[in-house]
């Protein structure tokens, strides 16, 4: 039996190469290729593939077009979305693609791992055991292993002083690059792997890993702050409370980390964020109070005390008795007044004015590898 034709669309002669290479590995024989939507849309009509394997941001006509004409003409079995664009947005695009009738093997970061392909493939081959994976998720054992494996990182956003206008902060973004499940980056998106009894676990990994690159950044000259992700504060582990501040003198961080708190954990389970809190203030680290809802201040009530409270960066001009609110907290705590989600370059310039001192969005930088992080941001130049 004939293995599939795939058809691969990427604007970068680079990344067509090292796509076909790996194809080629996994025994794939029958590939073409595109360079844009337009010129992928006229060969799947020719020639319909198997199985197309898109970037999504490519000149003309881009990948999200190109996928919503393939489901309206039925033009391929299956699609892989590979794209370096943020997981918020391939996530976006795989519920269009499929509210449209398009199946959707997956969404990966470009370069495609060979396993994470290989795995899809299958998925191809074997459609019931693609869907039962999809139902199913990532159980506790596929968790172990992957904390084995090392597939739990440390990727960082960076948090600016915005009159300074330079990076005092880099907050932890955990990430699960998995050649089953894909990538799966931030609090929300690993919650339910966080809420298993692997849980403490993956958090170990993703501050040791986080710990590390903050030492390495201080001995290259910086001194800014490393906040630790929210989703730590949901585990209720003893063991992992008492290892982190060893670990933190080990590396000679003392007074340099923070521990993010959300508001919705106040509101849904105060006692573990009142856990959290005393046990940052207890082994000397700053609280950063995050919040998304304005209902979630008056649960940040029973919080002991925090250094920064954060906010959605659209209250400042959508929702002025938010920002009130936020004001007045941050007044009684003694805490400064920080914004995240800034999309726009063009409110930076007035944070200031409005009480805002520091900031984090894509306007200011994406989250990033820890060398990454380093050359764009932390680096004195």
């Amino acid at each position: 039996m004939p293995g599939p034709h795939i058809l691969l669309v990427d604007d970068h002669e680079f990344t067509l190469s090292l796509h076909k290479k790996v194809l080629s590995e996994l025994g794939v024989t029958t590939v073409s290729e595109a360079r844009d939507g337009s010129e992928a849309l006229a060969k799947a009509r020719a020639n319909r593939p198997d199985i197309v394997i898109s970037d999504l941001n490519m000149p003309g006509m881009d990948g999200m077009t190109f996928i919503n004409h393939l489901a309206q003409e039925r033009l391929a079995d299956s699609v892989i979305i590979a794209s370096g664009l943020a997981p918020g947005v391939l996530k976006a695009v795989v519920a269009m693609a499929v509210a449209n009738g398009v199946r959707v093997l997956g969404a990966l970061e470009k370069p495609l791992h060979r396993d994470a392909l290989a795995n899809m493939l299958y998925q191809h081959a074997h459609p019931s055991a693609g869907d039962a994976d999809e139902t199913k998720g990532p159980d506790a054992p596929a968790v172990e292993r992957a904390i084995e494996l090392g597939q739990f990182k440390a990727w960082f956003r960076p948090v600016n002083d915005v009159t300074a206008m330079h990076t005092v902060a880099a907050e932890v973004v955990p990430r699960w690059e998995s050649p089953d499940y894909g990538i799966t980056m931030g609090d929300d998106e690993l919650a339910s792997v966080i809420d298993l009894p692997e849980g403490p676990g993956v958090m170990r990994a993703v501050v040791h890993a986080a710990v590390n690159a903050g030492s390495l950044w201080q001995q290259m000259g910086w001194n800014g702050m490393l906040t630790l992700p929210s989703g730590l504060a949901r585990v209720r582990d003893e063991a992992l409370w008492d290892w982190i501040p060893s670990l933190i003198k080990d590396h000679g961080a003392n007074g340099t980390v923070a521990l993010a708190v959300d508001g919705s954990l106040f509101a849904t389970d105060p006692g573990c964020g009142a856990f959290a809190v005393a046990r940052a203030m207890m082994d000397g680290y700053y609280v950063i109070a995050r919040v998304q809802q304005p209902s979630e201040l008056d649960a940040l009530r029973l919080i002991a005390a925090c250094h920064v409270v954060t906010c959605p960066a659209d209250w400042i001009d959508g929702n002025p008795a938010a920002m009130k609110k936020v004001a007045d907290f941050a007044s009684r705590m003694g805490a400064e007044i920080g914004v995240h989600g800034v999309s726009d370059a063009g409110l930076l310039g007035r944070l200031a004015n409005v009480g805002v001192r520091r900031a984090q969005g894509d306007a200011i930088g994406r989250p990033a590898s820890a060398a990454e992080t380093y050359d764009l941001h932390l680096a004195r130049r």
